[in-house]
């Protein structure tokens, strides 16, 4: 083990073990498979020599037609092999409870603060919204989520239209429910379990959205660093499904086009500013969830900060995959699919391997599929490149 390298550790229960607040929090079962079959995923965040924590070491067809393909150059640590003494500087997906407590039983980090949760309240986005709409009399300020403390305190807040109800801590794209005017009793059964798990809610309209993007940072006691744009798809329930690959300046004209490059301009002068008064304690990486809507005359209308996720996120896994593993004039999707069946991922990956086979130039990928992650007759998740 070399002493000062870093080790990364994926972990995609980071909000629901922040809410819940125990530093032995266990996450759902499907949860934990995530985590486990996607441990290899910040291998394309790592620097040479850091390390990666994994359940179970990479097979040898994984070996070389990923890693060595790719020439990375990181090691795959397993738990057993950390000890209690230190050794590594962590680098968790994000900071919760458990994983603090997690690196300080290994000698690797300090205990959680409890005045930290608060930094990870979807308030803190509508307080950073909030800011935005008093700089820019653009926005439409009826985009500032009402905070409700009860179930009457919905109702009344709630107009025509249907509305978003979302819990304070959860994951990018879960804990939100769609609301019409009228409730039903199964929705606020729901209501009221967040109610009484976290206290209050945050509600907002429900905009017609046309794209999803959001701007990437890494922040520092000094500074607020844009890093990059990230374009990336939802499916119906808000859930993650992929990000656009390629080059930056493709991105930024796409959005030109729908929202007018003095909007993108404005954004990359006042998110940082923004971001240093909001979170002056935080340090690290963070992304800005962000919207394209059409307004009611049909006309593209900017949403400049959907929610605020203070860790690592697949967007900055894309920049890193973009800028480290692709050709200069390739463009693709980077993907997270889970399969339900066994057996199911195994037989998706050989299928694809065969219609659109990977083409490497200079350990680069100029075109194909690839999965990014190891494959096996057990996997049910797999993140994966299709590049052109």
């Amino acid at each position: 083990m070399k002493i000062g390298k870093r080790l990364w550790v994926f972990h995609p229960e980071c909000e629901m073990a922040i809410a819940n607040g125990s530093p032995y929090y266990m996450p759902p079962a499907r949860i934990v498979r995530m985590g486990e079959e996607l441990a290899f995923l910040p291998a394309y965040l790592a620097e040479k020599g850091d390390g990666v924590l994994v359940k179970e070491l990479p097979d040898d067809e994984f070996m070389a037609s990923v890693y060595r393909k790719l020439d990375l150059s990181i090691c795959c640590v397993r738990e057993t092999e950390l000890g209690t003494e230190g050794g590594w500087v962590p680098k968790p997906w994000g900071w919760s409870p458990k994983m603090c407590h997690w690196c300080s039983l290994r000698g690797m980090g300090e205990e959680w603060r409890p005045e930290q949760k608060e930094w990870y309240s979807r308030k803190v986005a509508r307080d950073g919204l909030a800011q935005l709409l008093e700089w820019n009399s653009e926005l439409n300020p009826m985009m500032l989520p009402e905070l409700c403390y009860s179930i009457d305190d919905v109702e009344q807040k709630m107009k025509d239209g249907d509305y978003l109800a979302k819990a304070p801590w959860s994951s990018s794209g879960k804990g939100i429910l769609t609301l019409k005017k009228t409730l039903a009793v199964k929705e606020k059964e729901w209501l009221s379990g967040i109610l009484k798990s976290q206290g209050y809610l945050m509600l907002e309209r429900k905009w017609n959205k046309l794209r999803d993007f959001a701007m990437e940072f890494r922040k520092t006691a000094e500074t607020v660093e844009f890093i990059g744009w990230s374009l990336f798809t939802t499916g119906g329930h808000g859930e993650y499904r992929g990000n656009y690959l390629g080059r930056q300046s493709v991105m930024e004209e796409r959005l030109a086009e729908e929202v007018g490059w003095s909007r993108l301009e404005w954004m990359k002068r006042q998110l940082p500013v923004m971001l240093a008064a909001l979170l002056p304690a935080y340090e690290g990486y963070l992304g800005v969830d962000m919207m394209v809507y059409a307004d009611e005359s049909g006309k593209y209308a900017l949403h400049p900060c959907v929610e605020i996720n203070l860790r690592y996120n697949m967007g900055i896994v894309a920049l890193c995959l973009s800028r480290r593993y692709l050709g200069e004039s390739t463009e693709g999707e980077f993907s997270i699919h889970y399969y339900a069946g066994a057996g199911e991922a195994r037989k998706e990956q050989h299928r694809l391997q065969q219609a659109c086979p990977v083409v490497y130039k200079n350990n680069r990928i100029v075109s194909g599929y690839l999965n990014l992650t190891p494959v096996t007759e057990a996997t049910h998740f797999v993140a994966s490149v299709r590049c052109y």
